[in-house]
């Protein structure tokens, strides 16, 4: 079983209360600290005495299976029928609809006390008047959808939450082998008709010769990152999820003040299984630029995976979900790069009219060009 670096005493550096008046304290992404909600004293960050950043053996993890623990956020999960998606809350705090899909099919649910533990995290350095300033910019450059879109898109509904994800490094060597084809060039003969004549002609055809090439290659994946939570659609998540692991930090419940936090729904093996599809993807594109000609063709690849590693992380992004005719549509900021995905509703009414406009605009130009013959 993987030996996890926070020590049981979980002790601090830090208050989890306000030193001046003992109010609640809450992560402050625009200052990078903790900040007290009553007034507005400013704490620094705390650190776990002892703990530290670890990657854990992934052979010997899925071999002997999996440890116990539960995520620090509180004791109460709401979990939705809709998407899937489970979020813990503190106790004081009661869950009306889903921060990922907007749903009120929300079932509260004791926390589960047989998952992975947290370890590490990147804190929210984008805060919400940032977020919802992109929020209103992604808004404006939206064409051809419809004029109320802005108020059914509450700016209201943004919320912050810690999403989980699987982080997996690996030593992967690849071999592969494939037809390497290089250009040459053969004079045709051909026969033409150029004034009511027929003449002959030649002309230069490329042709390809064929060579039989292989090689090895050995790269090193370092935080491939496989997002663990089921209320993000994969399209979008994956476009925001620029995510600096450099910045990871090791686990603290404070930081999670005034923010939810998501519990992984995908199982470490099923994102293993994704993670090497994904980077035996990436390794077959690496060995098409090692065979060598100008073109190639059957290329045939193995992959030998080692020295596998993963760890389990919270990372920050602002989520704002809204119904526009029964119909879920997101929008995404990472929280620690400020990096934006969206959906959102067409206007059918809108493309019709521009279509409209565009062919009126064809019509004029084919008309005056007929006038000028």
């Amino acid at each position: 079983m993987a030996e996890y670096s926070l020590p049981v005493s979980d002790d601090r550096t830090a208050p989890e209360t306000c030193p001046n008046c003992a109010g609640k304290l809450h992560w402050d992404a625009a200052a990078g600290q903790l900040k007290c909600e009553s007034c507005g004293t400013l704490v620094a960050a705390p650190v776990v005495v002892g703990a530290r950043i670890v990657e854990h053996d992934l052979a010997a993890e899925l071999a002997t299976g999996r440890p116990t623990g539960r995520l620090g956020a509180g004791s109460q999960q709401m979990r939705c029928s809709e998407c899937g998606a489970v979020v813990e809350f503190p106790d004081h705090i009661t869950a009306k609809k889903c921060e990922f899909c907007d749903s009120p099919a929300v079932l509260a649910e004791t926390a589960s006390e047989d998952h992975y533990l947290p370890e590490s995290l990147v804190p929210f350095a984008i805060d919400r008047a940032t977020a919802t300033v992109a929020f209103r910019a992604w808004l404006g450059r939206l064409w051809f959808r419809p004029s109320n879109l802005a108020e059914k898109a509450d700016i209201s509904e943004l919320h912050g939450v810690y999403v989980p994800y699987w982080t997996f490094d690996a030593e992967v060597t690849s071999s592969w082998s494939a037809d390497a084809g290089y250009y040459y060039y053969e004079t045709e003969t051909y026969t033409t008709t150029e004034n009511g004549k027929s003449v002959t002609r030649t002309r230069q055809v490329r042709k390809v010769r064929w060579v039989p090439a292989s090689g090895r290659r050995h790269d090193r994946h370092d935080d491939h990152l496989v997002c663990a939570s089921r209320g993000l659609p994969d399209a979008l998540q994956r476009k925001m999820a620029d995510f600096q692991t450099g910045a990871l930090r090791p686990y603290a419940r404070e930081i999670l003040q005034g923010f939810s936090a998501e519990s992984y729904a995908v199982e470490l093996p099923d994102a293993w299984a994704r993670a090497q599809g994904e980077i035996a993807d990436l390794q077959e594109r690496r060995c098409a630029g090692d065979v060598p000609g100008d073109t190639q063709r059957g290329l045939r690849v193995s992959n030998r995976f080692e020295a596998t590693r993963f760890k389990h992380v919270l990372l920050p992004v602002w989520i704002a979900a809204f119904r526009y005719k029964q119909k879920v549509f997101r929008f995404l900021v990472n929280g620690q790069t400020g990096n934006v995905s969206g959906n959102a509703p067409y206007s059918l009414v809108k493309i019709a009219l521009f279509t409209l406009l565009l062919l009126t605009i064809a019509t004029g130009i084919f008309l005056l060009w007929q006038g000028q013959q």
